[in-house]
């Protein structure tokens, strides 16, 4: 059986001071480690100070986790990319033709640039990368505008044609989601095989979907992965609208099934940002939920209900904040 452990994200300052305070509430709330974003402009701009935000989480006895929040726009958060912005030849190519705002798995630059990413992430000295809802990428307001989400770039066409001998453009909707998730699983084993090789351990949080025409199918593949340590996903049952105990018992059950079966730590993110003003209690529920299925990682998005984040603010961080520290605390007293 695994121990229990549970987790915080925790972004939007850089300052080693304001995070000295908040890393003794964050201890406080009892939390045994920090996911810290390590976006482009971090990586640019704030490397030496992240690595000082680890070293104080990790002398504090906390374990850190690394996360490449919204790294060429095909991992989740709220930060633009460098990379993509530079580097336009290298975008996804829609259905339509049209280019979308993030990078493509298939390109090599991009896969060379990961590489740096975790380079930079093993001299921060991490233990943990977590692969943050890896995805091809969708547009959630609008994903009824394809029937299937899926990227023609020319590498994709001839990464397509070499595999298969036909053309992309052209292909059924059962051979485009095959190959989709191929692309998928192959960049994750190659991020992770990497991880590995330098010292890491891997996490891997898929987004809540089960549909082909925007996400993986088939999540054994991902749980299949050797080098994968932690597998994960995050129902957050507010976000999309839907009952807390069907949304997160599901996708617990699932990940728990699947981690026994393929001997991997089960691990449920709980949604702790724009929980609106008298439901803080269902973090609570939803925590219960996890632990109920086995799953003894649990970790929350994000850090004091995000009150620091407008766009994503709950309505009461503070009251969030709390439900989720005596939920914690009370874990950790089994």
């Amino acid at each position: 059986m695994h121990p229990i452990r549970t987790g915080i994200s925790y972004f939007g300052n850089r300052n080693p001071r304001h995070f000295d305070r908040d890393l003794e509430d964050i201890k406080a709330h009892g939390c045994t480690f920090v996911v810290h974003t390590f976006s482009e402009n971090d990586q640019q701009f704030y490397k030496d100070t992240v690595a000082r935000l680890v070293e104080m989480t990790k002398q504090a006895g906390l374990e850190c986790y690394l996360d490449p929040w919204g790294v060429g726009r095909v991992f989740g958060g709220e930060t633009y990319s460098a990379f993509a912005l530079r580097n336009l030849h290298t975008l996804q190519q829609l259905p339509d033709g049209s280019s979308a705002p993030a990078a493509c798995f298939n390109h090599p630059e991009f896969r060379k640039f990961m590489q740096r990413w975790i380079a930079d992430a093993r001299e921060l000295d991490a233990d943990v990368l977590f692969w943050d809802e890896p995805h091809f990428y969708i547009d959630l307001k609008q994903k009824e505008k394809y029937d299937i989400w899926f990227c023609q770039c020319s590498h994709c066409c001839a990464k397509f044609r070499t595999a298969t001998g036909g053309n992309l453009q052209k292909a059924s909707r059962d051979a485009i989601v095959e190959f989709r998730e191929d692309c998928v699983v192959e960049f994750l084993t190659e991020l992770c095989d990497a991880t590995k090789a330098s010292g890491m351990r891997n996490a891997i949080c898929l987004l809540p979907f089960k549909d082909a025409s925007i996400g993986l199918s088939d999540w054994s593949r991902v749980a299949a992965i050797d080098s994968v340590d932690i597998f994960g996903t995050d129902p957050y049952w507010m976000f999309f609208n839907k009952d807390v105990d069907e949304f997160v018992g599901a996708f617990a059950d699932e990940v728990a099934d699947l981690c026994r079966r393929f001997q991997k730590e089960p691990q449920l993110w709980i949604q702790a940002y724009k929980i609106f003003a008298g439901r803080e209690q269902e973090l609570g529920q939803a925590i219960e939920v996890a632990f109920a299925a086995g799953i003894h990682n649990i970790a929350a998005w994000s850090y004091a209900g995000n009150e620091y984040m407008s766009y994503n603010r709950s309505e009461n961080p503070e009251r969030v904040w709390e439900i989720i520290g005596k939920s914690y605390r009370d874990l950790q007293s089994r």
